[in-house]
Parts: structure tokens; sequence; C-alpha cells
């Protein structure tokens, strides 16, 4: 009779394989969560550089009739100003209204580098319109807001008269109704003006010989300026919302840079 053999007990895994296996398993995790982290990062950029070029339409749009730029305080960020009725400097008699471009050739005169003292800075961001309902209200005397069926537009907003010049907080964003996050432009005069003769003599109106440099500023007044064009560079960054003493000082690459020439 045959003799009946004991079954074999299958082996287990050694520690050294668990411990391989476990590795490989960390890496593929790793390289996963890495791969996902870069992905997110690319949406978030184009998300924020879809958001830059939207903008670039409005300030164009902004600074060719700079009439419609908000002029912004911290004190009042629900103002209804408009930046040449905050800054007076900028249409100094009201009773013969500045042209457009000697509204916006005076905001920009001095931004002659990207220097903190100098650079003009603005923001420009998605508001959504929020009107109150006058009929049908929920309860008797109180105004309900239609959140859903109102629009949204783009708004370009100087902070420069504010207690903290170019600063925008979440404040004024909340009292905005800002959509997202908002673009921080910073503006500057253009290398095209280099070795240009940007000035007119006050007695013979004609061009003098100094050429222009970065770092030199315009001319306070606009009818001094021999140019018909003013080129101006917009660099757009996304708003953190850091104080203007941060971000003016530190270095950041911008999402967009855009060149726009201001025409007379």
């Amino acid at each position: 009779m045959p003799t009946a053999h004991p079954a074999r007990r299958r082996g287990g895994f050694s520690l050294i394989e668990v411990t391989l296996a476990i590795g490989i398993v960390g890496i593929a995790i790793l390289s996963l969560v890495g791969i996902l982290g870069s992905t997110f990062q690319q949406v978030d950029d184009i998300i924020q550089t879809n958001r830059a070029l939207s903008g670039v339409t409005r300030l164009v749009s902004a600074l060719d009739n700079p009439r419609g730029i908000i002029w912004l305080n911290a004190a009042s960020p629900a103002t209804n100003l408009y930046v040449h009725q905050g800054n007076t400097a900028l249409d100094p008699v009201p009773t013969a209204p500045a042209s457009n471009f000697d509204i916006a050739y005076r905001m920009l005169a001095g931004a002659s580098d990207t220097t903190q003292a100098r650079a003009v800075w603005l923001y420009v961001y998605e508001r959504k319109l929020v009107t109150a309902i006058a009929d049908a209200q929920p309860v008797a005397g109180v105004l309900t807001y239609n959140l859903n069926s109102n629009p949204a537009i783009m708004e370009t907003v100087s902070t420069a008269g504010s207690t903290n010049p170019n600063e925008f907080t979440i404040e004024m964003a909340n009292a905005r109704n800002v959509i997202g996050t908002p673009m921080r432009v910073r503006l500057t005069l253009s290398k095209l003006l280099i070795g240009q003769r940007f000035e007119l003599d006050a007695t013979t109106s004609e061009p003098t010989t100094t050429r222009w440099t970065v770092g030199t500023p315009l001319p306070a007044d606009p009818n001094r300026y021999a140019l018909a064009y003013l080129p101006v560079v917009a660099e757009f960054f996304p708003h953190d919302f850091a104080a203007p003493a941060v971000f003016t000082a530190r270095e950041e690459t911008p999402l967009l840079v855009q060149n726009i020439v201001i025409s007379r």
C-alpha cells in the first residue's frame, strides 16, 4: 500500500520580499503625487494666465478712457469715485476737462522704471454686479439680493490714494464683489522711448535735443510732451493680498507682459 505523504505547506513571503514590495509601491505613490502636483500647478497657471488675458482687454480700454478707472481708498472701499475725481491733479481744470490722453499721461509720466517709488500699480478683476430686488420681498421691508442672475464685469482700480498707497485688501475685494483672484498690474514707461526726443522747447515748441533714458520722468505738462503716443509696459501678477512693501520689494515673474500704446 502506498505511503501517504504529509501535505506540503505553502511558504509565505520573506521579509525581504515584503520590504521590496512596500518600497516599489511607495515609489509609485510618490511618483503619482509628484505628477498630480505638477498637473495641479499647471492647471492653476493656466487659470491665472486666462485671468490676465481677460484683464488685458479691460486695461487697454481703461487706459484709453481713464475716466472709467475706479479710485479706491481703504477708508471707503465702496466708493463711487473715479480716478480723475479722486486725484484732481489728473484733471486740474474742471471747467475745461482734460483729454483722456492727458489724464493717462499725467498718471504715467513718472513711471520711468520698476522701482517702488515710480511704477504705477493698478488692479484688474472680475466683479459681480449685485443689486437689490425691489419686489417680491420674502420679508416685508427687508431687501434681498439676486446673486445668480446679475452679470459680472471687468473693473480696473487705482488705490494710489489709499491710506496705504497701492494696497488692495481682502476687505476692498469683498466690498467690490470680486470674483476669483485679482490681477495686480505694474505699469512702467516702455523702452521704446529710449533715444526719443521726448520734450518740446517752451519757446520754440520744437523737440529739444534731450533724449529719453530709463529712469528719466516725462514732462509733468502733457503739452510739453513731443510724441503723439505714449508706450507703456503692463506686467500682470496674481494678487495674493500682500502689502505693497512686500510685493514691490520681491522678485516675481509676471504671468503676462503686454506692451500698450496710448495714442493722443
